[in-house]
C-alpha cells in the first residue's frame, strides 16, 4: 500500500472516530498554523478536537515531531486543552507511544488530551484478471 492509500485510510478510520465520539461539526473559526489535518468541534458541548495521521516514516520525520508537539500544546481562549487524536496502523503503535513519551508529550502527568487511535490493516483484494 502506498503511503497515500495509507492515510487517505487512516484519515477516513480516525473522521469515522471522532464521528462516532460527537465531533461532527467543522469549526467555524480559522485555526492557526500549523493547521491540523481534521478539526472538530463537538455539536453537544462545543469542545474542540484535532486529529492527525502518522506513518512509520513520519516517525523519523523532525517535522512531525515539532507538529506533533505543537499541536498536543495549543490551547483554547479559556485556557482549557484541545483533545488531539493521532492515528497510525497498529504495527506502529508501540513505536508512536515510545515517540510521544521521548518528545515528553505523553506521560504520567500530561498527555491525558492526546490519544492514539490504531487502526487494523484493510485485507485487500486479490485482483483477477478478466
Amino acid at each position: 500500500m502506498t503511503d497515500a492509500a495509507a492515510r487517505v485510510l487512516l484519515r477516513s478510520q480516525l473522521e469515522a472516530h471522532l464521528c462516532s465520539l460527537g465531533y461532527s461539526c467543522v469549526p467555524a473559526r480559522r485555526v492557526v498554523p500549523p493547521v491540523p489535518e481534521i478539526a472538530r468541534v463537538s455539536a453537544v458541548r462545543g469542545r474542540i478536537a484535532y486529529g492527525e495521521t502518522v506513518l512509520r516514516r513520519d516517525l523519523q520525520r523532525r517535522r512531525c515531531h515539532l507538529r506533533l508537539l505543537s499541536l498536543s500544546q495549543r490551547r483554547t481562549r479559556r485556557r482549557s486543552t484541545i483533545l488531539l487524536f493521532i492515528a497510525v496502523a497498529e504495527r506502529d503503535r508501540q513505536d508512536l507511544e515510545a515517540l510521544l513519551k521521548r518528545l515528553n508529550i505523553q506521560t504520567g502527568i500530561r498527555g491525558g488530551h492526546v490519544h492514539v487511535v490504531s487502526v487494523a490493516p484493510v485485507a485487500v483484494a486479490a485482483r483477477t484478471k478478466p
